[in-house]
């Protein structure tokens, strides 16, 4: 749908609320009520049919499941009073019950799809929310009307069914919320449609006026379902289900709703002295709760940071392409190495004809396969660095450069072999300069720069003589 449709549909459905809302409790109040919600309906029906070979066709099936069911529970009074029937309630119960489990489900089942491996964090967040959300409408909707629910449990249910319902609607939401994942229109759409649902449920309460409060949730009852299928037409309703490509990050606000959560049951409880026994256990079983929540959310972010701490320092010491150390990290490693060692410079022979004419596509595939012969090459004690474009070094710990003359030829012949890539074969060689103390023990000082230097003369030493050799340097002095 076009924004301009788009637009034109929630004036519609604001106009048609706020006409219902007057005229509620008289017969054209009805008739705008249920004509426009069944309206609303059939489009989400429309909407979700049109998903039904997607992967994101269960969601909305589910808010089209839901808005069927509450739009039936609410049909269940004036047909019975049109067919002169009585009914108890049982019914509408029953079918709004439905219609909450199945907004609360769709939510939770989009925040899967967007949040994906990230869920854990929202998951967490969410739960503590939720539980003080609990807390707090048990203390205004069900602790000072105990006696009188438990004496009927039937008005006790058709009571508790709204906010029961609205903490799986605002469970839902905040997981939609918490998770990473673009919001534009579709996802304020929706998340307003929720917010509306539940302000309806539990504002009503506190409107003195009988006729006022049911004005009022009928207007904003059928705002939010229009707003609901408003998500469903806009044109970027695929991002309510599309997966997430970035991680989340842990904003400020939501440390304080964290904290808010942690509170909310001891301040409960030291603003009210009263409770009976079993309400101050409740109370003390959901701050336990709610601080094992938090607990372990913020455990993940640390766990999160670490693992972000621990790629970063790789990434910072390691060649992106071949995975070897940087020429920085192979610095600092040179410096922890014992003397007595020997450092081989290897610079690849017709690397650049390959790379030039085969494509840069072929030649990561050879600088990647020259890696992988280096690193077999050496033992676990020794280091292969990338220091950029085709030259590479070798760390061989505690051998003399005599001893690393061996382990050069058979470097010469590894990398030698061909390589393949995409069906073409392609062949490079290797010219080498090794530069090393005698001997360990020996009197010579240990310097590993000079060394380096050393090994790199001795490698355009080699490619003078003809390339595909090794030349030793001298020992630094």
């Amino acid at each position: 749908m076009t924004r301009r449709m788009l637009l034109l549909y929630v004036t519609l459905v604001a106009v048609a609320a706020a006409v219902a809302g007057a005229t509620s409790g008289k017969a054209v109040g009805d008739l705008v009520y249920f004509g426009a919600y069944l309206a609303m309906t059939g489009l989400l029906c429309w909407s979700a049919a049109q998903r039904r070979r997607s992967t994101d066709y269960l969601p909305w099936l589910y808010l089209a499941l839901g808005q069927v069911a509450w739009l039936a529970g609410d049909a269940v009074y004036p047909v019975s009073t049109y067919l002169h029937r009585t009914s108890d309630g049982t019914t509408s119960a029953v079918l709004w019950t439905v219609g909450y489990l199945a907004y609360g489900a769709a939510l939770v089942a989009m925040a899967r799809r967007r949040a994906g491996r990230w869920l854990r964090p929202a998951v967490l967040d969410m739960l503590t929310v939720v539980v003080a959300a609990a807390i707090l409408i048990w203390v205004g909707y069900v602790s000072p009307f105990l006696a009188e629910l438990a004496a009927d449990p039937l008005g006790a249910y058709l009571y508790l069914m709204g906010p029961m319902g609205d903490i799986g609607i605002l469970a839902g939401v905040l997981l939609l919320a918490f998770s990473p994942g673009r919001r534009s229109g579709a996802t304020r759409l929706l998340v307003s449609s929720a917010l509306l649902r539940i302000a309806s449920d539990l504002g009503s309460s506190f409107i003195p006026s009988l006729d006022l409060a049911n004005a009022t949730a009928v207007a904003v009852i059928l705002l939010s379902n229009g707003l609901l299928v408003a998500a469903a037409l806009h044109e970027q309703s695929g991002e309510l289900t599309a997966a997430a490509r970035r991680a989340p990050t842990l904003h400020a606000i939501r440390v304080w709703f964290l904290g808010a959560g942690l509170l909310t049951a001891p301040a409960v409880l030291f603003a009210r002295r009263d409770y009976a026994e079993g309400e101050r256990l409740l109370l003390f079983v959901a701050t336990v709760v709610t601080a094992g929540f938090i607990l372990a959310r913020f455990a993940t972010a640390l766990r999160s940071l670490e693992r972000a701490e621990r790629t970063l320092d790789h990434r910072s010491r390691h060649d992106s392409l071949t995975g070897l150390l940087n020429r920085a990290a192979l610095g600092d490693e040179l410096d922890a190495c014992p003397p007595g060692s020997t450092v081989l410079y290897l610079d690849l022979d017709g690397f650049k004809a390959v790379n030039d004419g085969a494509g840069h596509a072929a030649g990561d595939a050879i600088l990647r396969a020259v890696a992988q012969r280096l690193t077999a090459v050496v033992r676990d004690c020794d280091m292969v660095a990338r220091l950029g474009g085709d030259e590479f070094a070798v760390v061989l710990t505690g051998l003399s450069s005599l001893d690393a003359v061996p382990v050069a030829e058979r470097i010469l012949r590894d990398v030698a072999v061909p390589v393949e890539h995409e069906g073409a074969w392609h062949t490079v060689g290797a010219s080498i300069g090794i530069a090393g103390v005698d001997a360990p023990g020996s009197t010579a000082e240990w310097r590993p720069a000079a060394l380096l230097r050393a090994a790199d003369t001795a490698m355009y030493q080699a490619k003078r003589l003809g390339r595909g050799r090794w030349v030793l340097a001298e020992a630094a002095a």
